[in-house]
């Protein structure tokens, strides 16, 4: 709770917030489309992945994501389709943020600079 509060004083978003248990992570912005099964019901929306590290993707979500919770993340051009799953879920000021891990690594999906 703690670091809630400081990501919270500092202005960060739910996601920066998330991000900071995450050292590894480096800002990207990755539109993509995330899709995940609710009691066998499909949902997806689209968002942008805000910090990535080599095996996880952080984003802000309006689905009712739970840690555990698998996925789907997708982009426009076909580069990143990977299944993951949820491995962290923060919730601040009425926004939600999820970490979710790559089931099968992911090869140069984030290159650093």
């Amino acid at each position: 709770m703690a670091n809630q509060a400081v990501a919270a004083s500092r202005g960060l978003s739910a996601v920066a917030g998330l991000a900071q248990f995450f050292p590894e992570a480096s800002p990207v912005r990755i539109p993509v489309r995330v899709t995940g099964l609710k009691q066998g019901v499909p949902l997806s929306e689209e968002t942008v992945i805000e910090f990535g590290t080599a095996d996880e993707a952080l984003f802000a979500s309006s689905l009712p994501l739970e840690f555990e919770d698998g996925l789907k993340l997708e982009n426009t051009d076909g580069s990143l389709s990977a299944e993951a799953t949820v491995v962290a879920v923060q919730y601040q000021q009425g926004r939600t943020a999820i970490a979710a891990r790559f089931v099968r690594h992911i090869a140069n999906w984030i290159i650093q600079r």
